[in-house]
Order: C-alpha cells, then structure tokens, then sequence
C-alpha cells in the first residue's frame, strides 16, 4: 500500500462514504429532498437540459439535468416569459419524465433547454424483499424524480453538438445493424454495442442469462478493451504517429462511453485504458490497481451512491478477480506455445477468479446462478471478441447505400449469435439451467470475504501448514454457506405489497410453500417484478401449492404470469397445485386458468367448504364458499391457515352470502385468530360489525394500493377494526408484512411486524 497511495485513498474513501451513509447523512440517504412547496399530486412547471431521449411508438422518456421547480406567482404557466411574473426557482437535481408523443413538439433534440409542465413523483422504495430497488439505481445516476408530462416546451434551442452528434451516430448505427442483421439480432447487437435494450426479445436476454454470458449485453469494459485495443491497432498500422493514435483511440473511448450512457463499468473502463496509454505515452509503467483506484475514487466523486449499486461493484470485482486472484490462484509459467488445451485451461482459470469475488455480489443481487452456463462460458468467452468487432463492422457498413459490405462483415457476428440462441434454447429445457439460491445474509458474505482473503494470504506466501488447512476449510464452509444456507425453524408468512391487489406467500420450517392469491391492477407484470423476484430472494424452488380465491384481476392476473413462465421455462420455479373454487359467474376465466395450471405442469384441484390441506404440522382448512354464487366476490375462498395454537384467516373479497356463511360456521368454534387478512381490501361492503366481533384478530392485515381509485381502506372499516384489534397493518404503508413463528412448539402469543422499505429487515419473531 506504501507503494500504492491511491490503493489506500481508495479504501479510506469508500469507508467514510459508507459510514456517511449509516449515520444518515441526507446527501448519501436514500430520504427523497426536500422541496419547500406543497406538490404532492400537483401538476408543477420545471426546467432543466434534456440530456437523453428514448422515443418509443406511443410515448417518449427523456432525462433533465440541472433541474429546477419554479415557483411561479400572478402569471399563468403559459405567461411565465412576462416580467410582471415573480419566479422562484428550487433546485431539483435529475428528473425521468414520461410523456405522450402528441405532447412532445416537433423538435427535441439533446443539450435543448426545457420547460415541462405535470405532477412530480418520489421514486418508490422497494415494497418486498427481492424487488428492484428504483431508487438506488436512479439516485446513482442523479435521477430524484419522476415526472408524468402533459405539456413541454423548447425554451432553448441552441443544442448542445456533442449530445447531438452521439445520438446522430447511435442512430446510424441503429440504421446499419437493422440493414445488416435479421430483426432478432439487430435487437442484440443494439443492445451489445449501444445499450439500448427496447428491441431485443425478452426470451433471448433470458438465454443470455442462462448461458452465463449476459454481462456481454452491458457495455462494459470487455467493449472498451476490444473496442480500444482493436483501434489502436487499426491507427498505428495505418501510420498515425504514436501519440496522436493514442490520444485519439482513449477520446474514441470516451464519446463511445457516452454515446452508451456513461454507465460505472463504461467510465471506468475508459478511466483505465486512458490511464493505460496515458502511460505508454509518457514512458512510465502502468500499475494496474492504481489505476483503478483512481477510477473508483473518481467514480465515487461523481456519484457517492456508487458504491451500492450492483453495475458499479460488479464490474471493479471482476476486474480485481482478473487482476488480483488469477496472479495468486494460478501462479504458472506461460507456456511456449498457444494451443487451444492452453486456452481452454486459461479460460477456466479466469473463470474461476472472477466467480471467486463476485460470488456473493451475484447472489445478494439476482439471488440464482447459471449453473450450465458458468461451465460453458469459458468456451464461449472467447468468441466475444470476434462478436463485438463483426458486429460493430456490420453495423458501420451497413449505413452505406449498399448493404451487402455490412452483411458480409457482420456474418461472424450473425453466426455466433445464432449459435449463442440455440445453446441457451437447448441449456433452458435442463433441469437447474438457473439455480435459485436466495438472497444470503450480509454476515455469510462477509464471512466468505473474510475467508477468502486469507485463503489468497496463504497462497501468496505458500504457507501450507496446519492453519492454511483450516483456512481452506473456513473458505468451503463460506461457499457452502452461501450456496445451502440453513433452512429456518419457523413457519413464515408474509403478505406483500402488491399495490391494489392480494398476493400472500406462507413458507414451512421444512421448505414447502404456498401462494395464496396474486395480482394487481396498479403494479404492471406484478407476476414478474414484485412476486417472482421475491420468490427467488427467498430460495424457493418448489411451490407446493397455489390458492386463487376468485378470479379478479386483482388477485390472479399476477398468478397468471407466474404460470406461463413457468410453462416457457422462464423460471425454474416448479408449481405442483392449483386450488380453485367453482364460480357460476367466472366458469370461462376458470376454464382458462385451469387451462393455464396443466400446460404449467400443476395438478388442478377444486376446493369448497370443508377441504383440508395437510403438510406435515401445517393445515390448510377451506371455510367457504359453501355453496356456488354467481357472484365471483360471494364466492370468494375463505382459508383457515395453522400451525399448532397459531391461526390466520384469509377472506379474500368474501361479501354477503358467502361472509354470512362462513360466520355461522365461525360462531360455531372457539378459535382465537392471530391474525385477520381483511377482505376486500377493507372495503366497507365487506367485514361488518357480527362478523369481526367474531374473529376479533389481535393483528389485522390489509392489502391495498395508495391512493386507489376505490378509496379502500374505508374510513368505516378502520373505525370497526380499531375496537377490535390490536393493531393495523397497510401494505401500501408498510410494504411487505412478515410474521415468523419460531420453535417447533408454539403459544398464543404472536408479534407481527412489517418489512421495511430499504430492505434493511428481520421479520417479527413468534417464541
């Protein structure tokens, strides 16, 4: 470190960035800023530069830098320009707006200064275990707000041409690889060699990520290095002077990078081969770890958030696997000749320095592993090179009036990729293609860095006696650690923030699990973005069972999109059973359901009043419907969940006939409920007076978006539970609601709490 002060400015820095942000500091929380004006929910007029655009078939998303609220007063928004006007501006950082194409005006172009009039909105935290954390991912790149526009206006048009050229050329591009590529893998490329993702398949990323090779859709530093590298060549062999080809290669790199969007794995990239060349120019050698100290120093000035974003640590900790681990794990002499044994073996040892310290980064981010793919990346990997430079030849040939020049030089790229798609096809029919784990614990990952630093200290000082044994086997039990976690002595039951909707997840000491009911009407794909993420956090491979109490949208359509991944094998998640209740009302929308569930793979089983499910001490108990309604919320499933002395009830939407049934059947037993999951999302028809004077829950959970257009939770319903119960849990206030109930035997005594929405958690414990 003595030789290297920029290694230990480095650390020093990440870690008082990191203890800023645990004692809260504002600018490196996660705390929306603050704006001295009332706006929630009101249309407000901001400024700022767009400084990218993204145009879509119905509707167009730009980003604003140097934003500002303005605070307008006497004038109309229209008359702002007046001097009669009196204006205050607050400064906002970044804003993403969303906007329809017929509010868009005729010119918008990069670098223009912009006035948009329309509602600002805080970007969410995430609601449940598992989910996409938005605001993380923003306020790293300086985006604090969202905005829905309907009206925006060019206040100045001088655009900036260096914004404007980039986009000139990312559109050529675009023009030359949909000339030189099929419809397929123009999308890819554009994806591979430009960063935009909107034209590309959803099934072919998934293959991407099965193969193991999905880091080559990010532009990342393997771009710039071959990219770089291949132009540097290209320059000296057509006599540019040395310097001059240097300084232009490492521009290249960096209109490149922001051509892209400037990601953390571009910038430093481009950071350390202008180090590199930088260098080589000066005559001085280039120390690698310094250089990408400097690139993390720099990147962590811009942008403090860096340090918790996954892009970010990703990228530095393949780099340092390459870098650091490979010289230590695998210290042997090059071999006199190239063959392609060597490259093989080379390749396997990369692979293998890499998976060494991203391991637990990939684990506690996507919560699964490409099991195949890790093993057949390293045969891959090396036609990665050939792939960007075929690709990026099509694409620049194509944009002349002749195609066929592009076609001809993107056929390499055009045959790997195909070769990509049919082993990802082929890898995506076997069993573990991507192996759910779940999301470890922060101490078991930092238990592993811990051993496999001293793992790297032994080999490096080729210290083998008895301590660097147990060190090994610290290390082993680390990866299995990560890899197998301990299975926890609880029954777990969570209700999730599905926004207005019902979706409830009830997990064994023994691994089963069970869904009861899932779907939204404000959250799009809840299916894929809120429930299956958090099925993947939580390790479950198997779901033993899935209960659809009615077939509201708001209840099944996210259950829906579960099963059809489940049937194109977008998952490896297997369903075993699907419970439904016969409606008169919904007989089609159950056909098709049940329809759905077989070609999934489940076994389809009706249940009404009186059926039991069993799974070793836990029961399952159907209270309703008795009888078959018309109407899809009478019919409505009733659930009795239990587990020694604890009990849960599940309503659904029941109203009227089929809640008056399930009453007298309730009046009949001496049960006392934990735990009410409050029907219809509190809406007043529903829970009356008779009916929570029977249950009277200790704990009462209810699912419903904010500011829904039902108004559920009803004022009434709230008054009726306060008197009756100890307590009132709102998903879209609490997010996730957890309740564990430890030890093999239980009391009557339960304490629930809820997930917090910075994911920062333990569940509520049961003694």
């Amino acid at each position: 470190m003595k030789k290297r002060p920029l290694c230990m400015a480095a650390l020093i820095w990440a870690v008082i960035l990191w203890l800023l942000g645990k004692a809260g500091i504002p600018m490196l929380g996660y705390d929306p800023p603050s704006i001295p004006l009332d706006t929630q929910n009101k249309p407000v007029m901001v400024a700022g530069t767009l400084y990218h655009l993204d145009t879509y078939e119905y509707q167009s998303i730009f980003y604003l830098k140097q934003a500002v609220l303005i605070n307008q007063t006497n004038k109309s928004i229209k008359n702002h320009t007046s001097q009669n006007t009196i204006q205050k501006e607050y400064p906002l950082d970044g804003i993403k707006v969303t906007v329809k194409q017929e509010n868009l005006p005729e010119t918008l172009h990069e670098g223009m200064r912009v006035f948009v009039s329309g509602a600002l909105e805080e970007i969410p935290l995430p609601g449940n275990p598992g989910q996409f954390n938005e605001r993380a991912y923003y306020y790293a790149r300086k985006i604090k707000w969202y905005q829905e526009a309907n009206h925006v206006r060019v206040v100045d048009k001088s655009y900036d041409l260096l914004l404007r050229f980039q986009e000139q050329m990312k559109q050529m591009m675009k023009k030359g690889l949909s000339r030189s590529f099929s419809e397929e893998k123009a999308g890819i490329l554009e994806a591979m060699l430009l960063g935009e993702k909107g034209n590309m398949e959803k099934e072919d990323t998934l293959l991407f990520q099965i193969l193991g090779c999905s880091h080559i859709l990010a532009i990342s530093g393997l771009h710039l290095a071959i990219l770089g590298g291949s132009l540097l060549k290209f320059l000296c062999r057509c006599s540019v002077p040395w310097g001059l080809a240097i300084v232009f290669s490492a521009g290249a790199m960096f209109f490149y990078g922001g051509m892209t969007g400037n990601g953390a794995s571009v910038m430093r990239a481009a950071i350390m081969f202008a180090v590199s060349l930088g260098a080589f120019l000066v005559k001085r050698t280039y120390d690698f770890l310094s250089a990408i100290s400097l690139a993390a120093i720099l990147l962590l000035c811009e942008s403090p958030y860096y340090l918790y974003d996954s892009s970010f640590l990703l990228s530095f900790g393949a780099v340092l696997g390459l870098a650091m681990v490979y010289p230590i794990l695998f210290q042997r002499r090059k071999p006199k000749k190239r063959t392609w044994l060597g490259v093989v073996a080379g390749g396997m040892c990369s692979s293998f320095s890499v998976w060494f310290l991203l391991l637990p980064l990939v684990l506690y981010f996507f919560y699964e592993l490409p099991v195949w793919g890790m093993i057949l990346s390293i045969f891959l990997m090396p036609l990665s090179e050939l792939l960007l430079l075929s690709g990026m030849a099509g694409g620049l040939l194509g944009c002349f009036p002749i195609a066929l020049p592009g076609i001809l030089a993107g056929l390499g790229a055009s045959g790997i990729l195909e070769m990509f798609l049919v082993m990802g096809r082929m890898l995506k029919t076997l069993p573990g293609s991507l192996w759910i784990v779940g999301q470890p614990e922060l101490w078991c990952c930092m238990l592993y860095y811990g051993a496999a630093l001293l793992l790297l200290f032994i080999k490096s000082t080729s210290y083998t006696g008895r301590r660097g044994k147990w060190v090994k086997i610290l290390y082993g039990m680390a990866v299995a650690l990560l890899l197998f976690p301990f299975p926890k002595n609880s029954l777990k039951i969570t209700f999730l923030d599905v926004g207005q909707g019902d979706c409830a997840c009830i997990q064994t000491a023994k691994g089963s699990c069970y869904l009861i009911d899932g779907g939204s009407t404000t959250v799009s794909k809840v299916g894929k973005y809120r429930i299956l993420p958090f099925l993947k956090a939580s390790g479950v491979r198997k779901i033993q069972g899935i209960f659809v109490s009615h077939m509201d949208q708001d209840h099944v359509n996210g259950i829906q999109e579960l099963l059809e991944m489940v049937k194109t094998k977008e998952t490896q998640i297997k369903v075993e059973r699907l419970f439904l209740s016969f409606c008169a009302g919904t007989k089609e929308e159950l056909a098709n359901l049940e329809k759905l569930g077989k070609q999934a793979g489940c076994q389809v089983i009706y249940i009404q009043k009186g059926s039991r499910i069993k799974d070793k001490d836990l029961c399952i108990e159907c209270l309703g419907p008795e009888e078959i309604y018309e109407d899809s919320n009478e019919s409505s499933q009733v659930l009795h969940v239990s587990q020694g002395d604890v009990d849960v009830l599940f309503t659904g939407d029941v109203e009227g006939k089929g809640e008056e049934a399930v009453l007298n059947l309730l009046q009949e037993s001496q049960i006392t409920w934990e735990v009410l999951k409050v029907a219809h999302h509190g809406s007043k028809n529903s829970s009356k007076e008779a009916f929570l004077d029977c249950v009277s829950p200790k704990q009462a959970v209810i699912s419903c978006g904010k500011n829904n257009s039902y108004g559920h939770p009803h004022r009434e319903v709230i008054e009726r539970l306060e008197t009756r119960t100890e307590r009132i849990l709102i998903t879209w206030k609490e997010g996730a609601i957890g309740m564990y109930v430890r030890n093999p035997f239980f009391s009557d005594k339960g304490n629930h709490d809820k997930m917090s929405r910075n994911q920062e958690k333990t569940l509520g414990g049961l003694e």
